[in-house]
């Protein structure tokens, strides 16, 4: 192995991709701004991601046992972090030899071999009390500490759009699937008045125009993002990529696609970040551990069919802001995983 331009006795943390390394980025520049860190990842996408951070990246070596010790003997990390699911044989048991290996954010792994050599990493920090709940019958429990999801660390990209509602309600969907416009139509017509806008933001934007007849088939009004910001229409259709998440701060009401058609999720984090409770359908199992936090938060409502979800935007309409301070929330757990992670480097 070509030893490569990188800190020695550094803290070396692994993530597997660029949305592992979003997830943990409050953690490494904490940890940047006290000592040098190491980065290894998988993809040359996480790569050059991490590398465009300023990150010192290099590729996980494969997981032989030889490779991960030339790699410890060349940099002489003091301490390795795993994110999520990331239990490789060799890289748990051969690190665990010479280095403290903690985990954070833990995903628990399905294979029964995994478990074998969960009791060679030193410290769990994990999301919630189930989460250890499942880890003790496997490890310590006094290697196991609750400091909460990651993910509600993320920040909020917060693009200037400069759109302009007036005084309208807006009733935003994100990352929509067929037939899930077709639903938010119905139920936009029975109770749509003049002070009312229904933004709708598809996963796929090719499928704008597929909308855009939709609308027309239905008699409703409709402009793109792409020609005005000072939309006076029914449907307020969003045919740019990368706008979305700074979209939500101007919602009253969110619903997040996906989870009506059989597709299982997308991320409900954002909308909540921005400081809004989110409507789901029942088709969520891509983002189970994404809800079951967000239930904690009162953040989330899961409806069944289109009379629940007609009734979830007309109560939100009201009042749709989250109770708690989504600051405070952060605080705590930040605060917990580097009390957790100063113990050890």
């Amino acid at each position: 192995m070509k030893k490569e331009n990188l800190p020695t006795r550094a803290v070396w943390i692994h993530c597997a991709s660029v949305g592992e390394i979003k997830t943990a980025m409050p953690i490494i520049e904490y940890i940047s701004s006290k000592e040098p860190v190491i980065l290894t990842v998988f993809s040359p996408r996480a790569y050059k991601f991490a590398k465009s951070l300023n990150i010192p990246t290099t590729f996980l070596p494969f997981d032989f046992s030889f490779l991960i010790k030339k790699f410890i003997k060349t940099y002489k990390p003091k301490i390795l972090i795993v994110e999520e699911a990331e239990f490789w044989f060799n890289l748990i048991t051969v690190s665990s030899k010479y280095i403290p290996v903690i985990s954070i954010n833990t995903n628990m792994p399905k294979s029964p071999f995994i478990r074998l050599f969960l009791d060679k990493i030193s410290s769990f920090i994990v999301k919630s009390e189930a989460d250890k709940e499942v880890l003790k019958s496997f490890v310590d429990r006094e290697k196991i500490k609750v400091c909460g999801n990651l993910k509600l660390l993320s920040k909020v990209e917060d693009k200037k759009l400069d759109i302009d509602f007036g005084e309208k309600k807006v009733i935003i969907a994100g990352s929509t699937h067929h037939p899930e416009e077709q639903i938010l139509f119905e139920i936009y017509k029975e109770i749509k008045d003049e002070n009312m806008i229904l933004v709708v933001a598809p996963r796929h934007i090719e499928r704008v125009r597929e909308i855009e007849i939709l609308a027309e088939k239905m008699k409703l009004s409709y402009s793109l993002r792409s020609q005005t910001k000072n939309p006076k229409t029914d449907i307020y259709i969003i045919d740019t990529i990368g706008e979305l998440t700074s979209l939500y701060k101007y919602a009253d009401v969110v619903f997040v696609g996906g989870t009506i058609s059989k597709v299982g999720g997308h991320n409900i984090f954002e909308p909540i970040l921005s400081g809004k409770k989110v409507i789901i359908g029942d088709n969520y199992n891509k983002i189970r551990d994404i809800v079951e936090e967000a239930k904690k938060l009162d953040a989330v409502r899961i409806v069944k069919n289109k009379e629940e979800l007609k009734q979830a935007i007309k109560e939100l309409l009201e009042d749709g802001k989250l109770n708690i301070s989504i600051k405070d929330i952060q605080r705590k757990i930040f605060s917990c995983y580097t009390e957790e992670i100063d113990k050890w480097t």
